[in-house]
């Protein structure tokens, strides 16, 4: 079974995580010309759709909001 590897840049740790071949398949963004959530192609600066090429975006407009909405409401509960 392929595995992908990613190291995030923590100080504290330096452990990879691993997420399976399956997974990474699943993934989706919101296409704003498809109207959808839709596959993608990842690229340094940008993800594009693998359906139309259009650039993708992680959420929907709507949901873009109710995700600032929520961090913000949540912002002071941290300290």
């Amino acid at each position: 079974m392929l595995l992908s590897v990613t190291m995030h840049a923590f100080a504290h740790s330096s452990q990879p995580t691993t997420t399976t071949t399956a997974s990474f398949y699943r993934e989706t963004k919101w296409c704003g010309a498809c109207n959808a959530q839709v596959r993608y192609i990842a690229s340094v600066d940008h993800s594009y759709c693998v359906d139309c090429g259009s650039k993708v975006r992680l959420f929907a407009k709507e949901q873009r909001a109710a995700v600032a909405e929520a961090a913000k409401l949540h912002r002071y509960q941290a300290v």
